[in-house]
């Protein structure tokens, strides 16, 4: 019996001491853990240190660079600064130059407008008196022109032996009663409302005085009547007048000039069917009273020999007859420097 209490107690002294080494070995894993856990935040620790140190020197690194950059800037704006400073004093000497030669200018251009408006007023009178000279040289060289055309087609017409009878006429005499106009070319007579188309004239002219206001003179055409159209030229025409103050000129606004042009050059009865009874050129013609109107024909070179027919036909009857006679080409005309027909 004792023996077995004595080997009882030898295994529990044994437990007992796998007890404190399994203890000491799990103290040793718990310490392990412990330092491995230490360590490693130790190096993540070590490593965060180092990435900010490294971020410290490079933002230090950047912020010497920006000073530097900086400075560099400032260096080069001042130096702008000091060019533009150098600039604006030379402009502000050029302004100041240019605005003496400018008032030096503006001195001479007023003395220069004085002196002309000077000459002007003592030249106003010599003026006038030159431009109605130079209106009435122009009026003297149209009429010269017109009597050298007319010589021209009185020099080219062919020479004919012809057989005129005698008809006591009598003296010619500038036409002041009714008149009614007629144009004859290539052997054909027609009609030329004359007194129709200066009546539309009068009221077509009116309508456009403002235009010639604006542009000094207007060239306008209406029409047609009769086969005839009416162009006629408005302008300002200008005078002399004698007044207390002496000579001044004076300008108003006249008929300049007046053409009479056919629709169709070949309108018209033939001159042998003219001087039959019941013909349109009797009929137009009847209308006046004889003895107190006149029958004026404009005349080309190729019809005088046709005129002489017409004009022995008419002084029978009663009617005096006045001849115009044209150059080829040339259209009916008139204007108020213009002369009146002549009849017989």
């Amino acid at each position: 019996m004792k023996r077995k209490r004595k080997q009882d107690s030898e295994i529990g002294g044994l437990d007992s001491f796998q007890d404190i080494v399994a203890n000491l070995v799990g103290v040793l894993i718990i310490l392990v853990i412990i330092v491995m856990v230490r360590t490693r935040e130790a190096i993540v620790s070590a490593q965060t240190q180092t990435s900010h140190e490294e971020a410290i020197k490079s933002n230090e690194a950047a912020s010497v660079e920006a000073v530097v950059g900086a400075q560099r800037e400032s260096t080069a704006i001042e130096r702008d600064i000091h060019d533009l400073e150098e600039v604006s004093t030379r402009q502000q000497i050029e302004i100041k130059y240019r605005r003496a030669e400018r008032d030096k200018l503006q001195q001479l251009v007023v003395t220069v407008e004085t002196r002309l408006t000077q000459d002007s007023k003592e030249l106003s009178n010599v003026a006038q008196i030159s431009n109605d000279e130079q209106f009435q040289f122009e009026a003297r060289q149209k009429e010269l022109g017109d009597l050298i055309r007319s010589r021209q087609v009185l020099d080219n017409m062919n020479e004919q032996i012809n057989v005129i009878d005698h008809i006591p006429t009598p003296m010619a005499e500038t036409v002041f009663g009714d008149e009614i106009h007629f144009r004859l070319e290539n052997g054909r007579i027609s009609y030329v409302p004359f007194s129709e188309l200066i009546d539309r004239m009068k009221s077509h002219a009116a309508q456009h005085l403002a235009n010639v206001r604006i542009q000094k003179t207007v060239t306008n055409t209406l029409g047609p009547v009769e086969g005839f159209e009416l162009r006629y030229k408005l302008g300002y025409v200008s005078q002399i007048v004698r007044t207390n103050a002496g000579p001044r000129r004076q300008e108003r606004i006249e008929l300049i000039k007046l053409e009479v042009l056919p629709v169709d050059s070949a309108r018209g009865e033939t001159v042998a069917t003219a001087l039959k009874p019941g013909s349109r050129f009797l009929q137009y013609v009847q209308r006046l009273v004889p003895d107190t109107a006149t029958v004026t024909i404009w005349v080309y070179p190729d019809s005088f020999t046709q005129f002489r027919e017409i004009k022995d036909k008419l002084l029978p009857l009663g009617y005096a007859c006045a001849g115009r006679p044209l150059p080829d080409g040339m259209p009916i005309s008139a204007s108020p420097q213009g002369t009146r027909s002549v009849s017989q």
